[in-house]
């Protein structure tokens, strides 16, 4: 997961040198590092460790879903809204390209590391709570959950930033490269903490009988 993070940090800080803007290249960074956390869980699927399955009921089952899509959710919104209180609002009448691009420089070389971390400690959680066959198929619905939302919060994003001159957002299908960038990150944080924490359960050796 460092190896996303790093590429992520990495690809941000040469787009911007090279004179890309700070939003285009938050999202060129975000590309890059979805790519490499594709070939990582490529990787790791290819080593993976077969799930062992329990009886859960369905209710039950549905449950941890839900509770891993808020706590995926929550990770992302709480650490975003934290950093995003650091950009400075735009007085009336002004530019808020410097806005946007402190944001967009906070979002990719703060928040969104943070964010990477904290879902792949979920992935780890759901090891346990998942231990279902095939779990990697829950961890890519479980994935959405913050894209969708998102999605059905923009009319009142847009709102917002209209009567509280706010950062300006960005359309729909501006953000959409964004969005499909970060879900991929998402689910690939999720699933490679998923697989590490089986393979580690995989090594505890067996109690003793006596």
């Amino acid at each position: 997961m460092w190896a996303t993070v790093l590429v992520l940090l990495a690809a941000f800080v040469a787009l911007s040198r090279v004179g890309i803007a700070e939003e285009r290249a938050a999202d060129w960074a975000a590309a890059a590092a979805a790519l490499v956390g594709v070939l990582m869980l490529w990787r790791a699927v290819r080593e993976n460790v077969v799930s062992t399955m329990e009886p859960v009921p369905r209710s039950r089952l549905a449950r941890r879903v839900l509770a891993l899509v808020v706590l995926t959710w929550f990770g992302n919104a709480m650490v975003s809204g934290l950093v995003a209180g650091f950009v400075p609002s735009i007085p009336p009448g002004r530019s808020p390209d410097h806005a946007v691009a402190l944001a967009a420089r906070l979002h990719t070389t703060v928040a969104l590391p943070i964010i990477l971390i904290i879902i792949y400690q979920i992935g780890r959680l759901s090891a346990t709570w998942l231990a279902v066959r095939r779990p990697l198929r829950w961890l890519a619905l479980i994935s959405v959950g913050p894209a969708l939302v998102a999605i059905a919060l923009h009319p009142t994003a847009v709102a917002y930033s209209q009567d509280h001159g706010t950062l300006p957002v960005r359309s729909i299908a501006e953000r959409f490269p964004m969005i499909v960038a970060l879900t991929v990150l998402f689910y690939c944080a999720l699933a490679l903490g998923n697989l590490s924490r089986r393979e580690s359960l995989s090594r505890k050796p067996l109690p003793d009988p006596l």
